[in-house]
């Protein structure tokens, strides 16, 4: 106990599947209302306008019954939605339809290493130093501690089916010059009681991070045309 707040054990496993176990109870019976008017609504703005509600309802709901936990909703653009006895949670409210963009630079960066030194803005240079550095310093994490890794609460809004994944228990990471990092829910509720062993953890860390260079390798290689062009030639006003 510190300050009347429990503390998460990471020996105690019991203690992570009994939150794990509570969220995923309360998230089944919150509701999500249909939308109503404008069908022209964007999936994504109207799950954002529903996340806020949810996640209010959700703290409501385990405060009401663990009142000695620590749950804090984090501010927009933070590396994730809400921390449950510090368990990081990003809520994913989705048709189901198609992939999800699902990059979190400091949520990967922890989730690898258990360290939360991470700036709050960087690219993927500074990503990758940030992990030769955590690799010098032996900090890159050996055996899986699912408590220290980047949480998906994921509810489908056609069925009200709930999964909660840790980052490290996704069946399928999918690449995308765009966004980077992509998830597929469908494919994901498919696989809900997919889990990576131990002995495997090191090769599904390491496809993780091969899937997010693949990302960026394609993203270079759609862009370098336009990156290296030679525009004062092509602007060059023509003579006769």
């Amino acid at each position: 106990m510190n300050n009347g707040l429990m503390i998460f054990d990471e020996t105690d496993m019991s203690y992570y599947d009994e939150i794990t176990s509570e969220v995923l109870r309360i998230a089944k019976v919150i509701p999500l209302t249909k939308s109503t008017g404008d069908e022209s609504v964007d999936g994504r703005i109207d799950s954002a306008i529903k996340e806020s509600p949810f996640l209010d309802e959700l703290k409501r709901q385990l405060l009401e019954a663990h009142p000695t936990w620590e749950i804090i909703i984090s501010p927009p653009r933070a590396s994730c939605d809400i921390m449950v006895n510090d368990i990081r949670i990003n809520l994913k409210l989705t048709d189901c339809k198609s992939s999800d963009n699902s990059v979190n630079k400091p949520s990967i960066y922890y989730s690898i290493t258990g360290c939360k030194d991470y700036p709050y803005s960087s690219n993927w240079n500074d990503f990758n130093n940030k992990l030769k550095l955590a690799s010098e310093n032996n900090q890159i994490k050996t055996e899986r501690k699912r408590e220290t890794e980047y949480h998906y609460l994921v509810k489908n809004k056609q069925t009200g089916d709930v999964l909660l994944k840790p980052i490290f228990d996704i069946h399928t990471y999918v690449s995308n010059p765009s966004n980077d990092l992509q998830i597929n829910w469908k494919n994901e509720f498919t696989h809900k009681d997919k889990l990576t062993k131990n002995e495997d953890y090191q090769k599904k860390m390491l496809s993780l991070i091969e899937c997010l260079q693949q990302s960026t390798k394609e993203m270079i290689d759609r862009t370098k045309e336009f990156a290296y062009a030679d525009f004062t030639a092509m602007f060059k006003p023509k003579t006769e």
